[in-house]
């Protein structure tokens, strides 16, 4: 083998291990700590109505009002959302505390309100 060949076996070569390199960087994007929850809020309930993270973990939750105007709040993480009929609202937060944590509708929404409520377990 000649000299310019050894340099092109070896560009191939580099050029191969990028390639390889290259095909596991999506891997580590989808290995994020976001993580993500549709919620539905209807009279009188959220579904799902538990959620479960790790700590640490940044929370995205999209929640969408099928019937009439609700709210979301999350009293240990300063969190109070009103969600209009027939719209859906995004709520972040990071999940700092580990434990069980109670969310509820903090809107009138009718007779069964004192009901509409979940939880958020960090673990």
């Amino acid at each position: 083998m000649t000299l310019p060949y050894k340099k092109e076996l070896l560009s191939f070569t580099v050029l191969l291990g990028l390639f390889v390199i290259l095909q596991f960087i999506p891997n580590v994007e989808q290995q994020s700590d976001e993580v993500f929850f549709d919620i539905t809020s209807q009279q009188w309930k959220f579904e799902p109505n538990t959620i479960a993270v790790k700590q640490g973990q940044t929370v995205v939750i999209r929640i969408t009002s099928v019937d009439v105007p609700h709210g979301f709040a999350l009293d240990d993480y300063n969190i109070y959302t009103f969600v209009p009929p027939g719209q859906t609202v995004d709520i972040k937060f990071i999940a700092t505390e580990k434990g069980t944590f109670e969310f509820f509708c903090n809107v009138f929404c009718g007779e069964g309100h004192s009901n509409h409520r979940g939880m958020l377990i960090v673990s």
